[in-house]
């Protein structure tokens, strides 16, 4: 009750309820997000490489898996790590998952367009340096 009140008087004032909450901070690309989380970011640069490779617009588990050992990218990171990281892209909102409706324990990754930005922002930064 009492916060109430002192709320209300804070109103009639004019007073701010709340500050800003980046508190004048610059916002953060998401380039600069997936830089911080190094396996993240060798994860986008594998599965964009895979894309490009092989002109798909999708990739599944297995057919990144197979790409990964191929390139040798286990040596640093493990299948689990990669698993990992690409459950942590489609929560980030990099990567769409798309269940096909003839087996629905394939799961499909589709790029989202917040992936192709991340792609291009990095390759206009190698271009210019």
């Amino acid at each position: 009750m009492a916060r109430d009140k002192l709320l209300k008087g804070l109103e009639l004032k004019g007073v701010r309820q709340s500050a800003p909450q980046n508190y004048g901070a610059k916002p953060v690309s998401d380039l600069e997000v997936l830089l911080q989380t190094p396996s993240l970011y060798r994860t986008l640069l594998l599965i964009h490489e895979y894309l490009v490779v092989y002109r798909k617009r999708g990739f599944t588990y297995n057919g990144i898996k197979r790409y990964a050992a191929s390139k040798g990218f286990y040596r640093e990171y493990t299948d689990r790590t990669l698993d990992r990281a690409i459950r942590k892209l489609a929560e980030l909102g990099f990567l769409t998952r798309y269940h096909p409706k003839d087996n629905k324990k394939k799961v499909i990754f589709i790029p989202t367009e917040r992936f192709h930005n991340v792609i291009s922002e990095r390759e206009g930064l190698i271009d210019d340096g």
